[in-house]
């Protein structure tokens, strides 16, 4: 009774952090180079459930299945009906039988999910454990046979499938909960604004911001002139080029698409433009700016793409996705709401009328 009390909970409260991203989402429809959020929630741990003073035949629950293994593009997909994989969360261990994982940019067995280009991305993945513990692979070759054992480079190394007490009947778990909250980077709509000093970029790229609290980087390229003849944003933070900031002196203002500008037909200085390859790792602070995560390096590789004048680039947000989002999540909340009202009255009924038998 009380587990899923907590289970109504845990989805109460996770629909509630959602409602608040998508509101954020909706409410920057028309901001600028705003890129939406995205919710990422995974199940608690599934912790094993046993028999209370139960007993049940051993090897004759260890003949009744077996290890189906199956390989796919760049990942493996394991399930058993004989006992369990383990997987390392930040929380704890879950117990699961089936799991899908690949071999980690660290070189140990981690789970995955794919990102929006249906590249596999292992960089927040949990850690699969055999029965001696991590699994690691490195750059060996990978062997899973149909018994669930791991072979590298024709080696046994452990086992995936990790056998459970007789008393063992499954597993269950608490509900959901929030694992983190991505930014969606996808190229939003190019509006053409006539405005020389509006900018867009065409690709992967951010434009390279300097601000009192260090380096920072936007897609937002509305800037304007000060007093100094130096292009700033809105804020009033200088623009980056490749010689510090941009100052620019003459009257008729033009660029190249790779982002040269030219003032009355000469060039003065360059956007400098970066693409980032760890954009994961950037996190929102002031409007429409980022910074990279703390502790972490912004890792750059070579912009390929285009800077285009008199265009600005729109929110990627989809108003009609947003609100069809929203009120599944209200109708979702809703339930929740109806189910832990339930479950309180149940709890009421127990305590003062079972009680009193």
């Amino acid at each position: 009774m009380f587990r899923g009390l907590y289970t109504a909970t845990s989805s109460l409260l996770t629909n509630n952090k959602k409602i608040d991203v998508v509101s954020n989402n909706i409410s920057n429809i028309n901001t600028t180079g705003f890129k939406k959020d995205l919710v990422v929630v995974e199940s608690f741990e599934d912790a094993l459930i046993n028999k209370m003073n139960g007993s049940m035949d051993h090897q004759r629950l260890q003949r009744a299945g077996n290890v189906e293994v199956t390989e796919g593009q760049g990942y493996y997909e394991i399930a058993s009906n004989t006992g369990y994989i383990r997987v390392k969360t930040h929380t704890g261990i879950s117990f699961h039988d089936k799991a899908k994982f690949t071999v980690g940019e660290d070189g140990f067995l981690r789970t995955f999910y794919k990102d929006q280009n249906g590249e596999i991305d292992s960089s927040n993945g949990y850690e699969i454990l055999g029965n001696k513990g991590s699994i690691y692979v490195g750059d060996g070759e990978l062997e899973i046979n149909k018994n669930g054992e791991v072979y590298v480079d024709g080696e046994l190394v452990d086992s995936l499938i990790n056998s459970t007490h007789p008393s063992v009947i499954g597993t269950m778990n608490s509900g959901v909960k929030l694992e983190r909250i991505e930014t969606d980077f996808e190229q939003g709509q190019l509006l053409r604004t006539g405005n020389t000093l509006d900018f867009a970029i065409k690709g992967d790229g951010f434009f390279r911001i300097e601000t009192e609290d260090g380096t920072r980087y936007t897609r937002d390229g509305s800037f304007k002139l000060n007093g100094n003849r130096e292009v700033i944003t809105s804020e009033g933070h200088r623009v980056q080029g490749f010689d510090g900031s941009i100052t620019i002196e003459g009257e008729e203002i033009s660029i190249t698409p790779f982002g040269e500008i030219m003032a009355d037909g000469e060039i003065v200085d360059k956007f400098n433009v970066v693409e980032i390859e760890n954009v994961r790792n950037l996190r929102k602070t002031e409007t429409g700016l980022y910074k990279i995560e703390e502790g972490l390096e912004v890792q750059y590789k070579n912009f390929d793409g285009q800077v285009l004048q008199g265009q600005l680039e729109q929110s990627n947000v989809d108003p009609i996705k947003e609100m069809v989002s929203m009120m599944t999540l209200y109708r979702g909340y809703e339930t929740s709401q109806k189910l832990i009202k339930a479950y309180d009255e149940t709890i009421g009924k127990a305590v003062s009328e079972v009680g009193r038998v």
